[in-house]
């Protein structure tokens, strides 16, 4: 189920929603088309140092999602993922694709652009249903390198994961300069070019939210496979930022049943350091068998 947005705007927000070059509620981008190629999967799949699998992958629909930016991007980052699928994806489909803002909204010191993208089939079917929280620090752009509050200062850091009463699959990876390069094209931005990075105010490169949540994805559509494709929902959450050449376990699997729900199993995942840093949590669920 997707979390229904805050629909809070300040004066601030307002200002900034009104800037025609700036992003603002209510905007709707032109519909465009979008076609996966076989090199696009290899490039995704080559950047991830996963094996190749017949099916294409399902968070591959993020690449469709159209970039949108407010002006002052130091500090940016990725901080939710909305998922619902709904068809497997295939290469060579001409998907349509809708997009836009669907709310801006304050979280502590910073603004966050809630955008949508809607993929569909040729007959109008759809696809998949992505919505992007993305962060911002319109108000106080750093100084100098941009500063992260404490990982066990963070709310829910002593709060106990959900139960995982059976683990579905596990990776372990260490992501390398050379490996964020390969899956984003060899373009230099902050996620593979550490230049453009401390241009931005980080230390290093920040390894995407599209690779890491795309080890999620790798793991889910392998244990899962034409069920998730069809029925998987899943909300995922950027916790820390991941730097090249730290070692990352990857799990996921099932937790509890929601007796509201029995028609459908609770998925579970999870990306944590070798120090124990939590890089990503999401929550979703799928259809019984």
């Amino acid at each position: 189920m997707l979390i229904r947005p805050r629909w809070v705007h300040s004066e601030r927000e307002r200002n900034v929603t009104q800037t025609q070059s700036e992003p603002f509620v209510g905007q709707v981008l032109p519909r465009r088309t979008w076609t996966i190629r076989p090199e696009m999967v290899a490039t995704y799949r080559n950047g991830l140092a996963v094996e190749p699998r017949p099916a294409v992958p399902q968070m591959l629909a993020n690449a469709a999602e159209t970039v949108l930016l407010f002006s002052q991007q130091r500090g940016h980052l990725w901080l939710r993922q909305e998922w619902v699928f709904s068809q497997p994806l295939a290469e060579g489909v001409p998907y349509t694709v809708d997009f836009r803002v669907v709310d801006i909204y304050p979280r502590r010191d910073r603004t966050i652009l809630l955008t949508e993208s809607l993929i569909r089939d040729p007959a109008g079917g759809l696809v998949s249903t992505q919505r992007h929280h993305q962060s911002f620090l319109l108000d106080h752009p750093p100084v100098g390198e941009v500063s992260f509050r404490d990982p066990a200062a963070k709310e829910g850091a002593g709060r106990p994961a959900p139960t995982m009463r059976r683990e579905l699959a596990t990776l372990e990876r260490t992501v390398s300069l050379e490996m964020c390069g390969e899956f984003f094209h060899g373009a230099k931005n902050y996620h593979s070019d550490r230049t453009q990075s401390r241009e931005l105010g980080f230390r290093d490169v920040v390894v995407g939210g599209r690779m890491t949540m795309g080890y999620v994805g790798e793991l889910l559509d392998g244990a899962l496979g034409d069920r998730w494709s069809r029925s998987g929902r899943l909300l995922v959450k950027f916790t820390n930022v991941l730097w090249p050449d730290e070692p990352i376990r990857v799990t996921v699997g099932l937790g509890e049943s929601d007796p509201e729900h029995p028609e459908r199993e609770t998925v579970l995942a999870r990306i944590e350091k070798s120090d124990g840093a939590v890089v990503l949590v999401a929550e979703g669920s799928v259809a019984r068998e």
